[in-house]
């Protein structure tokens, strides 16, 4: 065998090799449809968080019917978000998957995502319902004049940096999830210690609530879309790994 014929079949069971590496991470980082999630999780934190807001304000200001009808439907949106995190969630989210990748076809590193994502996320209901019961009591505190609501997003990130890296170790300890998805508590735990010091990264007046749910979409989307542009690194690379040259090209030493 001539050296540059060892040299090409030496790269070409490189090449072998390095498939199951880039398929892993290719497969990790299909981040789309955790941007579809953030839509939901958006709605989810916009009737828990105005249907607390309404139910105190209701309270404090002597409308008892007002705030027992809100509490009612707070109550009901609980129980739908409890189903939707430790139930549906994960079939929703295959779907999603399915249809925003239907031109890729599926891919798998080990068990089905779908049982995978409903174990992960079948671990942690006491920890979901501590979120919730966070984001609760703060907005309560809040209206009730414990908090200011300048602070509200360096508050919350004593408890929404804790619960998104619970999140992404779960979801990683079962092989599905990105690593790029850690950015998000990063990022967000960053905002609020800038936002702490005075830097002028904030909404004022009537936009304040935005404080946090600016930085918790934008974070959360940008990680998206850093494991969504890496997955098409990956993907290229794993399409140039497939077209590599078979070993059948290998020319003895002496042939002509």
């Amino acid at each position: 065998m001539t050296r540059n014929a060892e040299k090409q079949a030496n790269e070409q069971d490189q090449d072998i090799r390095e498939i199951p590496t880039w398929a892993r991470r290719y497969a990790e980082n299909r981040t789309l449809p955790v941007a579809a999630n953030m839509v939901i999780f958006v709605l989810g934190f916009l009737g828990i968080g105005g249907l607390s807001y309404l139910t105190a304000w209701a309270y404090v200001s002597g409308h008892r019917p007002l705030a027992a009808v809100s509490m009612l439907f707070l109550a009901a949106i609980l129980v739908f978000w409890l189903w939707y995190s430790f139930v549906g969630g994960a079939a929703i989210t295959r779907r999603i998957t399915e249809r925003l990748y239907r031109a890729e076809g599926q891919v798998s590193i080990g068990p089905s995502p779908d049982t995978t994502q409903h174990e992960a996320l079948r671990q942690f209901p006491l920890v979901g319902f501590l979120f919730m019961f966070c984001i609760v009591a703060h907005v309560g505190l809040g209206f009730m004049g414990y908090t200011r609501i300048e602070h509200l997003q360096p508050i919350s990130a004593l408890y929404v940096v804790p619960f998104i890296v619970y999140l992404g170790t779960k979801m990683r300890s079962v092989g599905v999830g990105s690593p790029f998805m850690f950015l998000w508590p990063a990022l967000y735990g960053l905002h609020a210690i800038l936002l702490a010091a005075g830097a002028p990264i904030h909404f004022g007046g009537s936009y304040e609530m935005l404080n946090m749910l600016v930085p918790m979409m934008g974070y959360g989307l940008l990680s998206a879309l850093a494991g969504h542009i890496y997955s098409r690194i990956a993907l290229r690379r794993l399409k140039a790994l497939a077209a590599s040259p078979p070993g059948g090209d290998v020319v003895e030493e002496g042939e002509q």
